[in-house]
């Protein structure tokens, strides 16, 4: 089995050498759930490139630990390899991260770093808090890696934006989504936000106009930009009830589309407003791909219906 950018990493349990501690230990790689994880191999203990990218970790270890990031090393050599040759070489003592023996290459031939002679490419792999592998990169024995293009690539995934070329902490990041949908899905990747505002298209009502009637079939969801709106149940003796009133970022369209019944209530325009609509399909597809955001919808759905009069 090997994994993939944006697949779950599975659990292992490996062996590691960490200085001051007496012994091999023993840790698993979801140990780090809830923190960033920066795993990288390197060929082997006792060679010629390896201690000066190793140390290059160990020089970004506090800007690594700012970003809420652990540093975990491998090789396929033994504990006790790895313990005489931190120990003796003078480029490494500053090297207080934990350093994986994976003297049985199970770690190694999961990430597909496993060269045939047992040694491992320089792979190096980005780990989010909930476990899913989001980034991968693997050098030749002969070329080291750029430690501090590791960390800039971390800081790039954790700004949950899209990164241009050359992309810099600090930097203005271009938002070709539209606000609205990002405040409302907040959980949504911003490459989907993207893809739904291209979908997304502006409507406007007038005071009094019914901008849902209950009965009707469920095919939209819309997001208030300006203006109020009445939400009014028609109960079966033929009074209205009003279930609520909403405003400037509120939403309104979801329940029918979530439960696959037909709309249960008149929403009303107060004022003039401004919203944005989505179609069924395009709504569907957001909650489709993000588990979080079809949590939080739902949720909303559960205490609407609670609300609801018989």
């Amino acid at each position: 089995m090997t994994i993939t950018v944006g697949q779950a990493i599975p659990e292992a349990t490996v062996e590691y050498w960490r200085r001051g501690s007496p012994g091999a230990k023993h840790m698993q790689l979801s140990d780090t759930r809830g923190s960033w994880l920066v795993l990288f191999f390197y060929p082997r203990d006792f060679s010629y490139l390896c201690p000066g990218e190793i140390a290059a970790f160990a020089a970004l270890a506090q800007d690594f630990a700012d970003a809420d990031a652990a540093i975990v090393g491998a090789s396929t050599d033994s504990y006790f390899s790895h313990n005489a040759w931190f120990a003796q070489n003078d480029v490494l003592a500053g090297v207080n991260f934990p350093i994986i023996a994976d003297a049985s290459h199970e770690l190694a031939r999961l990430f597909s770093v496993l060269l045939s002679d047992g040694s491992a490419l320089r792979g190096t792999f980005i780990i989010d808090p909930e476990g899913v592998l989001r980034h991968m990169s693997v050098n030749d024995l002969d070329v080291a890696r750029n430690v501090g293009e590791t960390l800039r690539v971390l800081r790039a995934l954790q700004s949950g934006e899209l990164c241009p070329a050359g992309w810099q902490p600090g930097d203005a990041s271009p938002s070709p989504y539209n606000e609205w949908l990002a405040r409302v899905f907040p959980k949504l990747k911003k490459s989907a936000l993207v893809d739904a505002s291209k979908r997304v298209r502006p409507v406007i009502y007038e005071r009094g106009d019914i901008i849902l009637r209950q009965g009707t079939p469920s095919d939209k969801f819309y997001i208030i930009k300006e203006g109020h709106v009445s939400v009014i149940r028609r109960t079966r003796d033929g009074n209205e009830v009003e279930l609520a009133k909403l405003g400037e970022g509120d939403v309104f369209g979801e329940m029918g589309i979530l439960t696959g019944n037909r709309r249960t209530a008149d929403v009303r325009a107060d004022t003039g407003v401004a919203a944005y609509a989505l179609d069924w399909d395009d709504f569907k597809a957001i909650i489709d791909q993000s588990v979080p955001t079809a949590k939080d919808f739902m949720e909303i759905v559960e205490q609407r219906i609670k609300a609801m009069p018989e």
